[in-house]
């Protein structure tokens, strides 16, 4: 794991706050937490959800409530897991970031979208790359890890599926297409 237990503990609340649900998703399965599997696919979905315009904003009162309770959530459970003196001041910390990034990214994406003419979609699978590159510094693992996690989800979903019911599309990682059963872009926005 990178970095002492307080600084992944933020860096995690702040990926909390970018994606509600990527902070737990992330430390869940670097713990190999029984919930990591419904955790990642509560991620993946928020990652392709997030990006539809009839999507409330983050800043307002309850996603930005449920973001402090995942941010604090994140900071407890990383501590816990650094075994060093407890901080009283990680829990409430991890709730602040959280929340504060959760107010602040929207408005950084608004001023980037206007002075860059870049597209919104663009900036939020740009921002999903920032998350999960600072999310999985923070619990150790690499982007290939978190591919395979997310091919992993994306296949019992396709399995959930009713016969009859038409399939989910096809992924680059299938093996249609590509040829070798390998993701065509590792970004965010692409799992």
């Amino acid at each position: 794991m990178a970095g002492n237990g307080m600084e992944r503990a933020l860096k995690l609340a702040a990926v909390t706050g970018m994606r509600c649900t990527l902070g737990p998703a992330l430390v869940a399965q670097s713990r190999r937490h029984p919930q990591r599997h419904n955790l990642a696919m509560a991620a993946l979905g928020e990652l392709i959800f997030d990006k539809l315009p009839l999507v409330p904003g983050r800043d307002s009162l309850l996603p930005m409530l449920a973001r402090g309770a995942a941010g604090a959530w994140v900071a407890q459970q990383v501590m816990e897991e650094d075994g060093g003196e407890p901080n009283p001041w990680a829990v409430p910390l991890g709730a602040a970031v959280a929340m504060g990034v959760a107010a602040a990214a929207p408005k950084i994406r608004r001023t980037l979208g206007w002075t860059t003419g870049m597209p919104q979609f663009v900036l939020g699978m740009i921002e999903d790359y920032l998350a999960l590159r600072v999310g999985t510094e923070a619990v150790g693992m690499s982007m290939d890890d978190v591919t395979g996690v997310a091919r992993g989800v994306v296949e019992d979903a396709r399995a959930l599926l009713p016969e009859g019911m038409p399939s989910m599309p096809q992924m680059p990682w299938s093996g249609s297409g590509s040829g070798s059963g390998q993701p065509q872009s590792a970004g965010a926005g692409s799992m």
